[in-house]
């Protein structure tokens, strides 16, 4: 929908960054056809990353306004009075909820409003599906990062479980059968032990390749639309592959998690046989000396 067939607002319409609401839009206020205002509250200057992108120019493009069809834009404060498209707002004063930003529309002529209002809706889908590539990449890596923390406390458990020696009681009646069960199962833990190392060392260096951390800058700086076409066109694939790399190190990461606990538990199931075992055998011999004695 172009500017023109937008109807004019009854309510404030909310704008977002990376799902979190920073400001709101109200179109054509008090039915002119060619205005409409933003308002920013006071905490939105004091989100950390976000203040320094509020500009006229970032709020134009969250709702898909060419700076080209602007006439006109300024602030409710005359001492910052029509800024520069790409400088930031200065926020309100402190006892000031929001900053209100006005902005009016050169009147269209018809053979050109339709082309460059279809364009701007087509950047604007485009903006929006490489913002959800970006959040599903950060959400697979809030995934990595908390399955790499699981597979740290299972690996640990794995290892101080195969590290466990026999005391000097529980050799002397332990049966030979229940101690080679029990140490095969510990030698699992010898070749899985690689394994979640090697995941660990991945999911901690995931957001460090230089890949991710160009992706990582360009997002973090807002999308823009003097990003060149053949850029924002690579983007997509760039994105895709990225998102697939985390879900292949997050499937690993499932993986080796869930060997490092079996392990575990085959370490821990296969002692207290021994354990148990082992106790009986040496109440068989208490018994068995005990009638000995007896008899003699």
């Amino acid at each position: 929908m172009n500017f023109a067939e937008q109807p004019p607002s009854d309510r404030w319409a909310a704008l977002k960054y990376r799902g979190v609401a920073f400001a709101e839009v109200w179109f054509k206020p008090e039915g002119d056809p060619f205005a409409l205002t933003f308002r920013i509250p006071q905490q939105s200057f004091h989100i950390p990353g976000l203040g320094e992108q509020i500009t006229i120019g970032n709020l134009l493009a969250a709702v898909a306004i060419l700076p080209e069809e602007v006439e006109y834009w300024g602030h409710d404060r005359e001492d910052d009075f029509n800024p520069e498209l790409g400088q930031p707002l200065t926020p309100p004063p402190q006892d000031v909820d929001h900053l209100h930003v006005f902005v009016n529309l050169k009147p269209p002529s018809q053979d050109v409003a339709s082309d460059e209002s279809n364009d701007a809706v087509i950047l604007l889908e485009k903006f929006q599906d490489l913002e959800g590539r970006w959040n599903a990449i950060l959400s697979a890596e809030a995934a990595i990062d908390q399955l790499r923390a699981r597979v740290e406390g299972a690996a640990a458990e794995m290892d101080a479980a195969s590290q466990r020696m026999l005391a000097s009681d529980e050799k002397v009646h332990a049966l030979n059968a229940d101690v080679h069960v029990w140490n095969k199962a510990k030698t699992r833990a010898r070749y899985a032990l690689p394994k979640a190392k090697e995941f660990i060392h991945r999911a901690t260096w995931a957001i460090g390749t230089p890949e991710r951390k160009q992706l990582g800058e360009l997002f973090k700086a807002g999308l823009r639309r003097d990003i060149p076409l053949p850029e924002l066109d690579r983007l997509p694939e760039e994105l895709a592959r990225l998102l697939k790399q985390h879900q292949v190190l997050s499937a690993q990461g499932g993986t080796v998690c869930q060997e490092c606990k079996n392990i575990t538990a085959e370490i821990q199931g296969t002692f207290r046989t021994l354990l148990s075992n082992a106790a009986a055998n040496a109440q068989k011999k208490r018994v068995a000396a005990h009638k000995k004695g007896k008899y003699v």
